[in-house]
């Protein structure tokens, strides 16, 4: 358990920012935020940290910093010591990245390059890094496992990719405590609007039509919120755990066409679908391999797909 520590989150007030906070306050840890609020690429991070901040008192609890991790004078404004930090600032999404490359590469690997500076010269005694299943790309086998070769098919999985490169370079070179994780799929309540559960769920309160690119056969590892903040902390937690990069998934894929199937049944409304044709950067099936995690870190997800689709399906009616 991570208790009484000072904590930094980069990316604080997006969709697992916000529960990684909401979990790590309640052990009187501190909680520094640093989100540069861009709501042309995601909407709804302000409305996010009322609702996770309104119990807690500003500068006593916790203290949100609004800027940019390029700007190297934003790290001035932490005032306080970091035990902890928590790397998960991005520019997400393999079809925006497709995009706007550039962008996505020089955000996402010069932010993190800033980040592990920080954490060299100010004493950091760990970094989580929050990495992806998209550095596998179209998988050889599966389930995939830590060892399956890397070949991203998108600028996005590339960034993350080179994030990795960069945290085993820190690791190796400075002995900087460093662990990367490759989430899976992640979804819901406070879900970012662009994912495909929280856009379905929107789209299905409208009675509009749910947009399925290519066939909805593509399999999909599907993983809730608190299973990946379970993970998160646990990375945290593991002094073994540095140096290591992990699987965090549910390790249980079901098609697109499946989850689209359940989630009309919950809303109890008429099923409504166009297939449209695959985009670019889209893999064939996303499947974790997570004995890793469960050994090492003792990660055990333990919400299934019917039980996250109905809390999901329950934060949209009642927020959305």
């Amino acid at each position: 358990m991570l208790k009484n520590r000072n904590v930094l989150i980069t990316g604080g007030a997006g969709f697992i920012g916000t529960h990684l906070f909401e979990t790590l306050i309640k052990d009187d840890n501190y909680i520094v935020i640093i989100d540069n609020f861009n709501e042309c690429y995601y909407s709804g991070k302000e409305e996010n940290l009322v609702n996770v901040t309104q119990n807690h008192e500003i500068l006593k609890d916790y203290n949100i910093i609004k800027g940019d991790l390029l700007n190297n004078s934003i790290y001035s404004k932490i005032k306080c010591e970091i035990d902890i930090i928590f790397h998960l600032a991005a520019h997400a999404g393999v079809r925006y990245s497709i995009q706007n490359a550039e962008e996505v590469t020089r955000n996402n690997i010069i932010s993190f390059v800033n980040i592990l500076e920080y954490a060299l010269h100010n004493n950091v005694k760990k970094v989580v890094y929050a990495s992806s299943s998209s550095v596998y790309g179209n998988p050889i086998y599966t389930p995939v496992d830590e060892e399956h070769p890397k070949n991203p098919i998108s600028p996005y999985g590339v960034s993350k990719l080179c994030g990795e490169v960069y945290a085993d370079y820190y690791f190796r070179e400075y002995s900087l405590p460093i662990t990367s994780l490759r989430f899976y799929t992640v979804y819901g309540p406070r879900g970012r609007p662009d994912m495909a559960i929280g856009k379905f769920f929107n789209l299905i309160f409208q009675d509009k039509e749910i947009i399925v690119y290519g066939d909805g056969e593509q399999l999909r590892d599907f993983t809730f919120i608190s299973d990946i903040v379970n993970g998160l902390i646990l990375s945290g937690e593991k002094k073994k755990s540095s140096g290591e990069a992990f699987n965090l998934g549910w390790s249980n894929p079901i098609t697109v066409n499946h989850l689209v199937d359940m989630m009309f049944k919950i809303a109890n409304k008429t099923k409504k679908v166009k297939y449209i044709e695959r985009q670019k950067g889209d893999v064939d099936i996303t499947h974790s391999d997570i004995k890793k995690a469960n050994d090492m870190l003792n990660y055990q997800p333990r919400v299934n797909i019917e039980e996250g689709l109905q809390k999901t399906y329950k934060w949209h009616k009642n927020n959305v």
